[in-house]
């Protein structure tokens, strides 16, 4: 009977909360070691990060991305919420079907105006089409539009479950 009772409790220890943590591919920011560093010459520097994949308060799984936009530039510059994707690929490098983009806090509108000078930090939550623990690497793609012209980036993200997440976001909205 004692047996028992142990081997259960190992194994629901064993599950855990389903979580997964991410780390940049790219170049990193140096104060940021698990954030990507974009550098846009004379238009903006932006860190990208994950604070990985949870179970949302819907039960569905989810996975947040960050970013930190400093304009660089005399002029505004805008992010475009809209053009957000988010490819997943599993362990082996097979694409998994897209995630579904939920929601960007602070809410506001879909294109988000940086100021000269000024820097803005916001946070995007997507939902999986598949458990955290499933996703491997994944691939973000986010636009910068600047002085008339679009400038398309791209972060990679590898998981990397030695920091993995315990809780999800404290400002991650409900899943949809």
């Amino acid at each position: 009977m004692t047996r028992t009772i142990v081997v259960a409790v190992f194994a629901v220890a064993a599950c855990g909360p389903e979580t997964s943590s991410f780390r940049t591919t790219d170049r990193g920011d140096p104060d940021r070691p698990t954030a990507a560093q974009h550098v846009v010459p004379n238009v903006a520097v932006g860190d990208v990060w994950s604070n990985g994949g949870y179970i949302g308060s819907s039960d569905e799984p989810m996975t947040h991305v960050g970013f930190e936009l400093r304009n660089t530039s005399s002029r505004p510059i805008v992010f475009d919420a809209d053009a957000l994707r988010l490819s997943l690929f599993d362990k082996y490098g097979a694409a998994l079907p897209p995630a579904r983009f939920s929601a960007i806090t602070p809410l506001g509108p879909a294109r988000i105006a940086v100021g000269a000078g000024t820097t803005k930090a916001f946070d995007a939550y997507f939902v999986l089409p598949v458990r955290p623990r499933v996703v491997g690497t994944m691939r973000v793609q986010w636009s910068i539009l600047a002085n008339d012209r679009l400038y398309d980036l791209t972060s990679n993200f590898v998981r990397d479950d030695d920091e993995a997440v315990t809780e999800p976001p404290v400002s991650a909205p409900p899943s949809s």
